[in-house]
């Protein structure tokens, strides 16, 4: 590549460089470093490089600022240095400063590589104020001529370069975008832009000869390689001194990682839209739930207080409704104060030998009153199904299983309870001929506040938390339970746990 190729592909760099000679008079400024000072080539050129540097810095301990730093180059290590230079206007502005220098006396040639500050300060990078301390020595550069400073930048950029000419084929490209791709550098030097695939990224080609600049994003699909990669691309044009395009130049990111962390935030946002609906849906139900019982039993109980009050007798049936909404109520606080000791791992057990049919049995008969017209039959094992457990968690499972069964059917319909014994498990199982539950939604039945979508809030009672402590419970007792349900014929919940042997 000639020297003139290097000056154009110097004006084509991101970088921004600045070039003097041994006077530290300016010879060049690519137009990087132009937009970074907002001086230009005409207005500096045969000026004193300290033009660009505030009064304070212009001597700095006997010796020019740029001579200084020329002098602490072997102690630096090639790192650069964290200075303030004067934009055109007088404003200061922090930039880190890798200097170079070739040849001697009057052929001596200084040159700058720029870059803008960061906000956040880069601690490998050494402000001017702590060059007097030692720095660990490190072997520097011979020099950093503008060849070699695009060498350096080209190929240890960490992005993707590549450079075309106007037929257009790929004339010269970097490692990292060699991995990029994912084929060779000798595949592709030489390569034929316009042969490429890709609609956009062709256009974007087209758009460079004609002197603009252009932008591609896109999964780029390799004509060389069985490879897709997630890319953005800047394509910019390079211009001979006649002003005409003579190719172009790209810098190419892989945005792999941004898209994976792009689809987690949709994912992330979702996930708290869902929980944001999930809290709202349930402070709805938790209202109704917990009003239905408070305002019957304010009506009995103020009903009582006058009754008390007149000396009359007191009806017994009132007694007995405000004690069952008192019950319900007490139900709901329970699932809530219980659904709240999971999630803190909180929910104690007390397992000890039990019959697993006697409890059964007796949930059955205690829950007499609530059957309405639903008959309930129970087939059990013939002989004493022994496990170790927690009595009361146990029924309370089973209790929240029948209680759903008689809830979601009909009146007049069949609950079918069965006791089994299955290897070394118990298998409960309790049937309905009720709405039943899609399919898609049978996995996260057991999900806390949970409802399926078929079910009506003001239909069907209950704060969605029954089948999330019964998982629990059953879980952490070494079993598992699951559902077996379609819509419109019925549901099945069953349930195993170890027996006792």
């Amino acid at each position: 590549m000639s020297g003139e190729d290097f000056k154009r592909l110097m004006d084509a760099m991101a970088d921004p460089l600045v070039a003097c000679d041994g006077d530290e008079r300016v010879l060049y400024l690519n137009p990087a470093a132009e937009r970074l000072l907002g001086w230009t080539l005409e207005e500096l050129e045969g000026r004193r490089l300290l033009r660009l540097v505030p009064a304070r810095l212009r001597s700095f301990e006997g010796r020019s600022f740029v001579r200084y730093l020329l002098g602490r180059r072997s102690a630096l290590g090639g790192r650069p240095v964290r200075v303030p230079l004067l934009r055109r206007g007088g404003t200061e502005l922090e930039v880190e400063i890798t200097t170079g220098t070739l040849g001697e006396g009057a052929g001596e040639r200084i040159t700058l590589v720029l870059r803008r500050a960061p906000e956040t300060p880069d601690y490998t990078v050494e402000p001017l104020e702590r060059l007097g301390t030692a720095a660990p020595p490190r072997t520097a550069p011979a020099h950093l001529d503008p060849e070699r400073a695009y060498r350096l930048v080209f190929e240890n950029a960490p992005l993707g370069l590549f450079h075309f000419d106007t037929t257009p084929n790929i004339i010269a490209c970097n490692d990292y975008f060699v991995r990029l791709i994912g084929s060779s550098k000798r595949v592709l030097i030489g390569l034929n832009l316009l042969t490429l695939r890709d609609e956009h990224f062709m256009h974007c080609v087209r758009e460079v000869l004609e002197g603009r600049h252009a932008y591609y994003e896109g999964d780029y699909h390799s004509v060389t390689a069985d490879k897709v990669t997630p890319m953005r691309t800047h394509f910019a044009p390079c211009f001979n001194e006649a002003g005409e395009v003579e190719g172009g130049v790209a810098i190419v990111e892989d945005i792999t990682e941004q898209r994976h962390a792009a689809a987690e935030r949709d994912r992330l946002y979702h996930e708290a839209q869902d929980a944001i609906r999930v809290r709202d849906d349930f402070l709805t139900i938790a209202s109704h739930e917990l009003k239905t019982p408070l305002t019957p039993l304010s009506l009995r109980l103020a009903s009582l207080e006058r009754r008390l009050e007149r000396n009359e007798p007191v009806d017994p049936s009132l007694l007995r409704h405000a004690r069952q909404h008192l019950v319900r109520l007490t139900a709901l606080i329970n699932d809530l104060l219980d659904a709240s000791r999971i999630d803190s791992g909180r929910l104690a057990l007390h397992l000890e030998p039990m019959r697993l049919d006697t409890i059964i049995e007796r949930a059955l008969s205690s829950m007499d009153a609530e059957r309405g017209h639903h008959r309930i039959e129970y087939v059990h094992p013939p002989e004493a199904v022994r496990i170790r457990g927690d009595p009361y968690r146990l029924e309370q499972v089973f209790a929240n299983l029948l209680e759903n069964a008689l809830k979601y059917s009909t009146g007049d319909s069949t609950v079918r309870v069965t006791l089994d014994v299955d290897d070394d498990f118990a298998l409960l199982s309790v049937a309905d001929e009720g709405i039943g539950i899609p399919r898609d939604q049978q996995e996260q039945l057991f999900e806390r506040y949970f409802r399926a979508r078929n079910v009506s809030v003001t239909s069907y009672g209950g704060l969605g938390l029954g089948l999330y402590i019964s998982r629990d419970i059953v879980e952490r007792h070494g079993g598992r339970i699951w559902v077996e349900s379609e819509v419109g014929r019925g549901s099945t919940f069953r349930f195993t746990v170890p027996l006792d042997k």
